[in-house]
């Protein structure tokens, strides 16, 4: 019997039968040409996308929108160029483009890497002749173990038989994490994979982030038990605060299609809109009007209830054609979140002055990230009205007492707790951050996953202290991180006292919701 541990579940507990799923290399001489290739890729993808049954339909909308990027296609043909061939040419570009996402810090856009290399790979294998993976003797009990898995590996499983996935490498944000989540199915993720074989039993205890491989009978026994336990709690999970009023379910959103899903789950609002891929998704800085557009449109689909918009997340490793940022040697520390917005005041002065227009049509709060000191929120607020007293004198409709809250993920923010709730108007904590901050481990590195873990003694003080300085200064306090995403991280955060958790999966928000 063997334990590891892995960086980041879709939560929940499941036994089973381990399947390794292998791609064929296929015979590396192009079959198609390009065009060809493209073409066919693009008839699946469009297929995929307008499956209005299919969880991963939106999926698979942005995978046919990453295919007709001209980038790719350029980046294809100047490998061609250099001498590779059609093949080599291929993976080299998605070798190149994914590396873009992935020196990005923020998990929902670096997932795009994963993007790039599923279409990359799809190309080659049409390129190639390759027949694919082959699902044929999958157990009625399956767990599915991979190096990685792309949204295209899902088209054709077979669900019910999937009881989990085991994965080397990707992220809680993926959209392989997000599909899976979607339907239920607990996935640990980081987990070494090596002396896995099929045919091998495997307990996977996605909430506390281990991996049993050729368990002994009477572990077995013990985890069935743990999981009807658990599955007996969480069908009568209620999310009640300490006094019995019930804490609010917000949803997190990375664009208006996911604001979408979140309201039509049930949400009481959005907790969290990261603004990032308004900045990201076009070739030059956005203008207040473009900005405009977007968070209007924002409000409107929340029909009425509350929209956090944090705001812009840019910097350090986070790059940006457009905007000459230096590159830093450790971007985690670096010029980032609030940092770079009180450094660049001309082009953090356009989304203030957009979020309070917003703030004009709805109930908009603005939401600052990586603050560690009350001077940045002072200087915060000095924009804020700064821009009001612009947007008066230009009789432009605003909001003229526009909530402005921080996000607390790093140390120095819990130690100034009841410094900032005094200036702050709500606290909404990134356990992701603050997880990784407070135990100096790197969420992506799997070397120290044993110490990434919101459940740590230390982590849970460092929370203990800001709800307490939020209840001190009668501000609301809430949590947006992956901690509120499994089962017992919601347990522990609502003892503690929080008002309101934020959840990126749909399907979590519709059933808390149905409680």
């Amino acid at each position: 019997m063997v334990t590891r541990n892995g960086i980041a579940s879709v939560e929940g507990l499941a036994a089973g039968t381990a399947f390794l799923l292998r791609k064929n290399k296929g015979t590396g001489q192009a079959v198609v040409s390009l065009d060809e290739a493209f073409e066919a890729e693009r008839e699946r993808l469009e297929a995929l996308s307008q499956d209005g049954e299919s969880e991963a339909a939106g999926i698979f909308a942005a995978h046919l929108e990453i295919l007709e990027d001209p980038m790719l296609r350029e980046s294809i043909e100047a490998h061609l160029g250099d001498g590779l061939s059609l093949i080599e040419a291929v993976e080299a570009a998605s070798k190149e483009l994914a590396a873009m996402f992935e020196e990005i810090e923020d998990e929902y856009l670096r997932a795009r890497a994963d993007d790039v290399r599923d279409i990359c790979r799809s190309l080659s294998e049409r390129l190639s002749g390759s027949a694919g993976d082959s699902w044929q003797g999958l157990p009625e009990d399956a767990v599915i173990v991979a190096e990685e898995l792309f949204p295209s590996d899902t088209t054709e499983m077979d669900f019910g038989k999937i009881r989990a996935f085991v994965m080397q490498r990707g992220s809680v944000t993926s959209h392989v994490s997000i599909i899976a989540r979607s339907k239920g199915i607990p996935a640990l993720l980081g987990v070494e994979i090596d002396g896995i074989e099929t045919g091998d039993r495997l307990l996977v205890d996605g909430d506390a982030r281990i991996l049993t491989i050729r368990p002994e009978e009477a572990t077995e026994e013990a985890f069935r038990e743990k999981m009807n336990h658990r599955d007996a709690g969480d069908t009568a999970e209620v999310l009640l605060k300490p006094d019995g009023t019930p804490v609010t379910v917000f949803g997190n959103a990375g664009s208006l299609g996911d604001i979408d899903a979140a309201i039509a789950a049930g949400a009481d609002g959005i907790g969290l809109f990261r603004t990032e891929f308004v900045f990201m998704d076009t070739d030059h800085l956005p203008t207040e009007e473009e900005q405009f557009a977007i968070y209007r449109q924002a409000v409107l689909r929340c029909g009425g209830k509350p929209l956090i918009i944090r705001t812009m997340d840019i910097g350090g490793d986070k790059i940006l054609p457009y905007w000459n940022l230096p590159r830093e040697e450790n971007p985690f520390l670096g010029m980032r979140g609030v940092r770079l917005c009180l450094t660049h005041p001309d082009a953090f002065r356009i989304q203030v002055r957009s979020i309070l227009r917003a703030g004009a049509l709805g109930p908009v709060l603005m939401m600052i990230p990586m603050v560690a000191k009350v001077e940045e929120l002072d200087q915060v607020h000095a924009m804020v009205l700064s821009c009001s007293e612009e947007l008066s004198r230009e009789g432009i409709p605003f909001r003229e007492d526009l909530p402005v809250g921080i996000m607390v993920e790093t140390p120095a923010a819990v130690l100034m707790a009841p410094e900032l709730a005094r200036k702050a108007a709500f606290f909404s904590i990134g356990t992701n951050d603050l997880t990784q901050y407070t135990m100096a481990a790197d969420r992506g590195n799997p070397g120290v996953a044993h110490l990434y873990n919101p459940m740590d003694p230390a982590v849970e003080r460092a929370l203990e202290m800001t709800v307490a300085a939020a209840r001190e200064a009668g501000i609301p306090v809430g949590v947006c991180g992956e901690m509120a995403s499994t089962f017992e991280g919601r347990q522990r955060l609502v003892s503690l006292g929080v008002d309101s958790v934020s959840l990126s999966s749909p399907k979590q928000i519709k059933k808390l919701k149905q409680k």
